[in-house]
């Protein structure tokens, strides 16, 4: 009898508890559900919030720029040059080509005036007899065409320094120079100018070739 009534009583207790639960848990709910949060609220998935630094530019949709091929930056920097403005092509310099030019009208005008050259010894620059020949005809020729203005060339064979052959055919063009001046041609028409042995008339080394690199060559300049 005793077993029964206690049975009984906790049977009762364990269906109060169960009818009290629910509603307490209701109210709590209907409690947070009323409360404002102080937190701010979660952003949408795929769309930046606008307070952060993150950010498409205006005009270009995220699709756009998901697209395959589609440069943003490359169009923008197109969009900010100017029409009326053309890129310059950097050309390749034409004074090698001037130069040469130059160089083939002097050869040409030169030939035509049958000036004649004027050869040395063996490091000398000592004026010969055959010398004074060519460079009288020369004379005649320089003061018959008063408007042309000449450069005296000396030049020297492969033997001897770069140095010592630039000074030897110096004095070699300087030589030619006061010989034509004796002959009554105005010294400021001639130019002087040595180049040694750096161009050379012929290239054989035997001492034919080497008397004919060692000369006073007159030529008419064009310019």
């Amino acid at each position: 009898m005793h077993t029964r009534y206690v049975t009984a009583c906790l049977m009762g207790a364990v269906s109060l508890m169960l009818l009290i639960g629910p509603a307490c848990s209701k109210k709590e709910i209907q409690a947070t559900s009323g409360s404002k949060s102080s937190e701010r609220p979660i952003a949408k998935a795929g769309r930046a919030d606008s307070g952060t630094a993150a950010r498409t530019e205006p005009g270009i949709s995220e699709q756009d720029l998901l697209k395959p091929g589609k440069d943003p930056s490359a169009e923008n920097l197109q969009g900010d040059i100017p029409g009326d403005i053309k890129v310059a092509k950097v050309q390749p310099s034409d004074s090698t080509s001037r130069i040469a030019e130059d160089i083939r009208r002097e050869q040409v005008a030169t030939a035509a005036s049958g000036l004649k050259d004027v050869f040395f010894a063996f490091d000398s620059w000592n004026i010969t007899e055959e010398a004074r020949q060519a460079l009288s005809s020369d004379a005649e020729w320089i003061k018959a065409n008063p408007n042309s203005m000449l450069k005296i060339e000396g030049h020297c064979d492969e033997r001897g320094t770069q140095a010592y052959n630039l000074v030897l055919g110096e004095k070699r063009a300087k030589a030619v120079r006061n010989y034509l001046a004796e002959l009554g041609v105005v010294a400021n028409r001639l130019a002087v100018v040595s180049y040694g042995k750096e161009r050379p008339f012929c290239k054989e080394r035997d001492e034919l070739c080497y008397q004919q690199n060692r000369r006073g060559h007159i030529v008419v300049r064009t310019k």
